[in-house]
């Protein structure tokens, strides 16, 4: 992933891959590659640990999103200059776009299954509270709405339909949904590294607010939420549900932090360079949460 986040990079340098070219191909993958992903996770036999797995992810993310929301409001004040930003960039994590490809290299495509939990959470939480942080808490029920139909809680809708009731799409329609399903990693990776080039590749490490944020979005409050429900496991909650919501929560920044960001006229180069060094750093630091999280679990579960 990070050889492609680099091809990414290395063609907008070399003006292979202009920003035009690079928001076309990120309306791509968000509006049609990632919720193919999402529904092809969901063609598998109905059984009802499966469905214990869904239900117990959806209740996690549920936490995991509130902590990261509560943490935000407590970290960065309201009276300081870009708290906005700052706050967005720390509760909203691109649980999508690096989301999807790591989680499918790991767990594969039950791992994605269970990645769509938090992807509705991550949602719901964005288009509300998200909205009213940066500014227009007019538009938050309006903006909702829109996101109900958007193409990934459809894809999550369509998908649990296809679960709970075995229909199956005919291998000639599948068999292409699965190849262009194949296309989400390299496509995700030259998207970011094109956005990365496009910021600037050092300007954001300069910001010591940047570390201070980014030190909670990607570490400290990641490893407390391993902290919290790798306990859970005693209940029954799979390793791989628990390890899915991490991989998820310990994502970098959300992209959506600098769409928004020029939405609703805040410092969009700063919302870049938060971005910028959360996706850098994450090539690092989501490996590192995975590995204190099977630490704990060695520790905790005999």
């Amino acid at each position: 992933m990070f050889i492609l986040l680099f091809v990414g990079y290395f063609l907008h340098k070399k003006k292979l891959l202009g920003e035009e070219a690079t928001r076309q191909l990120s309306n791509i993958t968000i509006s049609i590659i990632n919720p193919i992903v999402i529904f092809n996770s969901y063609q598998t036999e109905f059984n009802s640990d499966m469905l214990y797995g869904l239900l117990c992810a959806m209740a996690l993310a549920l936490a995991a999103q509130g902590i990261f929301v509560i943490a935000a409001h407590i970290a960065v004040r309201k009276c300081r200059a870009n708290s906005a930003i700052e706050r967005f960039a720390f509760a909203y994590s691109n649980c999508a776009f690096m989301g999807i490809p790591l989680v499918e290299a790991v767990f594969g495509s039950d791992g994605v299954f269970f990645l769509t939990a938090y992807i509705t959470m991550f949602n719901i939480f964005m288009w509300t509270h998200g909205v009213c942080v940066m500014g227009s808490e007019k538009g938050g029920l309006k903006q909702f709405a829109k996101v109900l139909v958007s193409p990934s809680i459809m894809a999550i809708v369509l998908g649990l339909v296809t679960f709970f009731t075995g229909l199956r799409l005919p291998g000639i329609i599948q068999l292409p949904l699965d190849y262009l399903g194949a296309t989400n990693t390299p496509l995700a990776m030259l998207v970011s590294g094109a956005t990365i080039a496009k910021a600037g590749l050092f300007e954001g490490f300069r910001l010591k607010r940047v570390y201070y944020v980014q030190a909670f979005k990607l570490i400290i409050i990641p490893v407390l939420l391993a902290a919290v429900f790798i306990p859970l496991r005693i209940f029954g909650i799979s390793g791989t549900v628990i390890n899915v919501i991490l991989i998820a929560a310990a994502a970098p920044t959300a992209s959506a932090t600098i769409m928004f960001s020029y939405k609703y006229g805040h410092d969009a180069e700063y919302a870049a360079n938060h971005f910028t060094v959360s996706t850098i750093l994450s090539i690092l630091t989501m490996p590192l949460i995975l590995l204190i999280s099977e630490l704990m679990t060695s520790m905790l579960i005999p």
